[in-house]
């Protein structure tokens, strides 16, 4: 505010000047006089100038033409246009918030039917819940003493001995044809059975024991008995089984019908594989008997599977 006016000793600003006029005619009935005791006040030297006064008579400060008032009273009503733009100001950020929203649903979207297949094994299609989605005559098919896939390879069987294999099943661990890293084998052998035999088969709960990892066709485990015969005991009637089914009806059992605890009795051979895809080669021998720690591959025939 450049001026203000000064009247009865109180210092006016400009826009309650016809204010305080209105008041002196009310009081005194002079309709359209000013109040003789009104004057200018400048607010650069703070002297009292006549109310016609063009020029500041002490500071020489022009006080009319600059006669312009700002508010800055902080409670005032802000304008329409301030209003509008404020109030569309608020409707912008939650407009920015819908964009992580959507992008987390349409993450879920994709992400739950892939959970559903990969990690808890659901039927879906040719799926299962064991994870199974390989198929005899189809993903792979058996022609002479060769096993042929659907992705190129050809493996040459090589029987070892004929096999029978009666046991537990303390953990099993299943394989997809898609799974990474890649292993031509997954196709046509899609599930290990880690078993035990004899005591172990017939009296499991005396062996506290836990599978710490079983994975890329390997098992390993941890026994609490610090018994060191219980311990070689357990190692040497216990081993993990690749097993390849020979026909639909073991694909099929071992699909729908095993789960950790059962007892089965696998008949079948022992086999060598030695595969070629192009200038690709893969070769993946058999151990000839369970508890050597290493493992038996197994051309599975028959199955009996005994829930227990």
């Amino acid at each position: 505010m450049i001026y203000s006016y000064k009247c009865h000793g109180e210092i006016i600003p400009q826009n309650l000047y016809y204010s305080c006029l209105k008041k002196y005619e009310y009081s005194t009935g002079n309709i359209g006089e000013k109040c003789d005791c009104m004057s200018k006040y400048c607010q650069q030297c703070k002297s009292e100038n006549d109310d016609d006064a063009f020029w500041c008579s002490t500071c020489n400060t022009k006080i009319l033409n600059n006669a312009v008032v700002y508010n800055e009273n902080p409670c005032a009503p802000v304008p329409l246009e301030n209003e509008q733009k404020r109030r569309g100001s608020d409707t912008y950020y939650p407009r920015l918030l819908l964009v992580p929203i959507i992008i987390g649903v349409l993450t879920a979207c994709c992400l739950i039917p892939y959970l559903l297949v990969n990690e808890f094994h659901l039927v879906l299609g040719d799926q299962d819940f064991l994870g199974i989605d390989s198929q005899i005559n189809q993903d792979f098919w058996f022609k002479g003493n060769y096993l042929n896939t659907s992705e190129g390879w050809s493996f040459e069987l090589t029987k070892v001995a004929e096999y029978r294999l009666e046991g537990r099943i303390l953990a099993l661990k299943t394989y997809s044809k898609n799974d990474f890293p890649h292993d031509p084998c997954n196709i046509f052998s899609p599930i290990d059975l880690f078993i035990g035999i004899d005591n172990v088969q017939t009296n499991t709960e005396i062996y506290d024991y836990s599978i710490t990892s079983f994975q890329h066709r390997k098992v390993t485990w941890y026994l609490y008995n610090d018994d060191v015969n219980d311990y070689y005991y357990f190692k040497s009637h216990t081993g993990n089984n690749h097993i390849i089914p020979h026909t639909k009806e073991v694909l099929d059992i071992l699909a729908h019908n095993i789960s950790t605890g059962d007892v089965v009795i696998l008949q079948g051979s022992l086999v060598n594989l030695y595969g070629i895809n192009g200038n690709q080669y893969w070769k993946w021998t058999t151990d000839t008997g369970i508890g050597n720690y290493d493992c038996e591959i197994i051309l599975v025939d028959e199955i009996d599977v005994f829930h227990e």
